[in-house]
C-alpha cells in the first residue's frame, strides 16, 4: 500500500510541478470534505493526500489501479473483491502476516529457488527459523524443522510389496534372518539406527521395506501354522497307535493268563 501510495504521489506532483502550480488544496464536485487533492507534513517533507469519495482509477495503456470506496484495492483489474485483488503475476521479497503470532513467507536470495516460512518468536520479536518450513521447487523437496500433525498423509509410490506373494519370491530361511540379526543388530534390507540418524528415513521406501517384512512374516505365520497342523496330525496319529499297542498289549496278557 505504501508503494501504491508513493506512485500516486509521484504521479500527481510530478503533473503539478510540471506546470510549476503551487497548491495548498484542490477540491471538485463542490465537496472539499470528500473530494480533494492536497498535502500533508511529515518529518523533513511533504506527503500527498488524495480523497475521492467514489474511488480512484490510475490507467496506463498496460495496467490499470483501482481503489474503490469500500477499501479493496485493484491491480489490473477495476473490479477488485478482496481487499488486495491482483490480476497477474506478483513477486515479494518478504511477506508478512499481520496478528500477534505474525508469520514471515521469506525467499532468500538464490534466484528464487526456495520459499522458507517460519513463526515470529515472541521471547525476542525476531523470526523463529528453528521452527521453519522450507519448500525447495527446483528439485521438488520440503523441509520441516519442527513437529508435524495432519489428520490424513497419502503417499504414492510403486512398486508395493506384493512381490513377496510371488510363487517364485526366495523367502529368506529363518536361520538367515537369525544370523544377519546377530552380526548386524538390525533385519535384512533395513537400515541400521545409525543410518537413519545419519540419513534420515524416506517415509514412502520405508513404509514399503516395512509392508515387505511383515509379508514375509505371514508367509513365515502360514508355514508355521501348516507345520503345527501337520505335527498334531502325527501326534492323533501317534496316540491312536499308541492306544492300539495297549489294547494288543492287554489282549497278549490275557492269552498268557489263560494259557497257564
Amino acid at each position: 500500500m505504501k508503494k501504491l501510495l508513493s506512485i500516486i504521489g509521484l504521479m500527481a506532483f510530478g503533473s503539478l510541478f510540471s506546470q510549476d502550480i503551487p497548491f495548498s488544496k484542490l477540491y471538485g464536485n463542490s465537496d472539499p470534505a470528500n473530494y480533494y487533492l492536497t498535502h500533508y507534513p511529515v518529518s523533513g517533507s511533504d506527503g500527498l493526500d488524495i480523497k475521492w469519495y467514489g474511488g480512484i482509477r490510475l490507467q496506463t495503456t498496460g495496467t490499470v489501479v483501482q481503489l474503490l470506496n469500500n477499501g479493496n484495492v485493484g491491480i489490473g483489474t477495476t473490479t477488485p473483491t478482496t481487499t488486495l485483488d491482483v490480476n497477474g503475476n506478483a513477486s515479494f521479497l518478504d511477506f508478512i502476516s499481520a496478528g500477534t503470532n505474525s508469520w514471515i513467507f521469506h525467499t532468500p536470495d538464490d534466484t528464487r529457488k526456495t520459499l522458507h516460512i517460519a513463526p515470529r518468536n515472541t521471547a525476542n520479536n525476531d523470526w523463529d527459523w528453528t521452527k521453519s518450513f522450507v519448500i525447495n521447487g527446483e528439485n521438488g523437496n520440503a523441509l520441516l524443522n519442527g513437529k508435524f500433525e495432519a489428520k490424513e498423509i497419502k503417499v504414492t509410490l510403486t512398486p508395493t510389496a506384493d512381490f513377496v506373494f510371488d510363487e517364485k519370491y526366495n523367502l529368506p530361511k529363518l536361520e538367515d534372518v537369525e544370523k544377519h540379526i546377530k552380526e548386524k543388530k538390525h533385519l535384512p534390507e533395513i537400515a541400521s539406527a545409525k543410518v537413519m540418524e545419519k540419513e534420515g528415513v524416506n517415509v514412502g521406501e520405508f513404509q514399503i521395506k516395512l509392508l515387505q517384512k511383515i509379508e514375509e512374516l505371514t508367509l513365515y505365520s502360514i508355514e508355521q501354522n501348516n507345520n503345527i497342523k501337520q505335527l498334531k496330525e502325527e501326534n492323533k496319529n501317534l496316540h491312536s497307535q499308541a492306544e492300539e499297542i495297549k489294547e494288543l498289549k492287554k489282549l497278549v496278557q490275557k492269552l498268557l493268563t489263560n494259557k497257564k
